[in-house]
């Protein structure tokens, strides 16, 4: 696929297809299948220069742009979501240490994700309080030169095997979300914490995901990233990379799905054929691959505007973006399990993995619900504001 956008940068992008083709894409279907954690590829990618995209060059990172960071996303999502979710989880880890972090946590940490000698995760997710922040139940209560942690964290992506995790929690539960911080922790020899087995899901299975749990950790002073109650704020803009990522992830399973359909066309002479069966299978094609088409141009021009906006972040933007491509992944990789008829509940015809990926970024980041609650509340804000006054 060319890449005809000014921001997406065409030589990274080439990299990026080289670790596809020589890692990535032969590891998938074991990755897939036996559910293995996709330490190789991810490696590859990091050795490679593309451990994370969006950090300054002099850290580690590709300074790229969001667009070329999505373009990536896409491609590697298309061939393993498992590989595309431990990547993601990297740079979502990272964005938070470079936006808040101190600068011994950030010399120390973000050129070791970036060069993959370090896995990192971040922990946001409670059992009872996914997408109400205000709930977390997760106290990180001071205690002279320390902090003692106690409560629990769940859905959390490379979560056994970080080395270090960007931590929410409360430092009072009354405060609601102005007592959210965010701390930095080395998992390392780190009493009272313990990571939980890998959650058997329905997709991405190679991407391990599990519970954590804190039972009088304590963690010295100096983990805490910023002041006391300056979580949420940095918890808001962390969603957005996330939601980027996630959306990309979408646009992809789509795409893998879809160059799944037609190579299975190919090989039974469908694409040339006039037949009546034929054709509308073609049509059906061409419909998807337009739909494809748009969204991905969607999620390129949103990167291109959160590049644009800086601080200023568009949140509903971003929502919008993140509910539409996810969705789109996963009615697109349903209508070619269909196309394929009785092939396509078949492992080796592709398009079932992307369709069980698929369905789980509809669900994390942010669920499409909560993103429609955001999308809507934009929509009545922005009547508000261009209503005129009634007359009296």
């Amino acid at each position: 696929m060319n890449t005809p956008w000014a921001t997406v940068d065409a030589e990274v992008i080439e990299r990026v297809d080289e670790v596809i083709a020589r890692t990535i894409r032969p590891m998938a279907a074991e990755v897939d299948g036996a559910s293995v954690f996709p330490a190789d590829a991810v490696a590859d990618l990091a050795a490679s220069g593309l451990g994370v995209m969006l950090m300054p060059a002099e850290l580690g990172g590709t300074a790229t742009s969001s667009a070329t960071y999505a373009e990536a996303m896409m491609r590697i999502a298309a061939e393993c979501g498992a590989t595309s979710t431990v990547y993601m989880t990297q740079m979502h880890c990272a964005h938070p240490i470079h936006l808040q972090g101190s600068k011994p946590q950030i010399e120390s940490w973000l050129p070791r994700i970036c060069d993959g000698s370090a896995v990192g995760a971040i922990a946001l997710t409670e059992p009872s309080a996914g997408s109400d922040v205000g709930a977390m139940r997760t106290v990180a209560r001071r205690d002279g030169d320390a902090y003692v942690v106690n409560g629990e964290k769940t859905f959390i992506s490379n979560g056994d095997r970080a080395d270090v995790i960007v931590l929410f929690a409360t430092v009072d539960p009354a405060q609601g979300k102005r007592g959210v911080t965010a701390f930095l922790l080395e998992t390392a020899g780190l009493e009272g914490f313990e990571a939980g087995p890998p959650m058997k899901k329905l997709g991405q299975k190679g991407a391990s995901t599990v519970t954590l749990a804190f039972q009088d950790c304590r963690i010295p002073a100096s983990a805490r990233m910023g002041a006391e109650g300056e979580g949420y704020p940095l918890l808001l803009r962390s969603v957005v990379r996330s939601r980027i990522s996630a959306a990309a992830q979408g646009v992809g399973f789509a795409t893998g799905a879809f160059d799944a359909t037609v190579a299975w066309a190919a090989e039974r002479d469908m694409l040339s054929s006039r037949t009546a069966a034929a054709q509308d299978l073609q049509f059906e094609l061409a419909r998807l691959r337009g739909e494809i088409t748009a969204a991905r141009a969607m999620l390129l021009s949103v990167c291109d505007l959160v590049d644009a906006r800086g601080d200023d972040e568009p949140v509903a933007e971003v929502s919008l973006v993140k509910l539409h491509c996810t969705a789109l992944g996963t009615t697109v990789a349903a209508a070619c399990v269909e196309l394929l008829g009785p092939d396509g509940d078949l492992v080796a015809a592709g398009a079932e993995r992307r369709l069980r990926d698929a369905k789980i970024a509809e669900i994390y980041d942010g669920t499409n619900q909560i993103q429609s609650m955001l999308v809507a509340r934009d929509i009545r804000q922005s009547v508000t504001a261009t209503a005129a006054p009634r007359a009296t």
